[in-house]
């Protein structure tokens, strides 16, 4: 197909490639499997490995957790 006559503002939906990633993992709140996750904090060591936990939307809710990324 020739790309000029594509729409470039195709919405969003389930069907087209142009989706939001979602993040799986583990939650470090409810100690399971999840989908949505966001860094809440990040702890950095100076001489070895740090790490990251993640919550999900329902523990973010039910904890009043703020996203690292959103924090002023």
């Amino acid at each position: 197909m020739n790309e000029g006559t594509q729409d470039q503002n195709v919405p969003k939906s389930l069907d087209t490639a142009t989706t939001d990633p979602v993040i799986y993992g583990y939650c470090s709140w409810h100690h399971g499997y999840g989908a949505y996750l966001r860094v809440i904090n990040v702890q950095e060591q100076g001489s070895g490995p740090g790490g990251v936990q993640l919550a999900c939307p329902s523990c973010r809710e039910a904890h009043g957790l703020v996203p690292f990324a959103d924090r002023p």
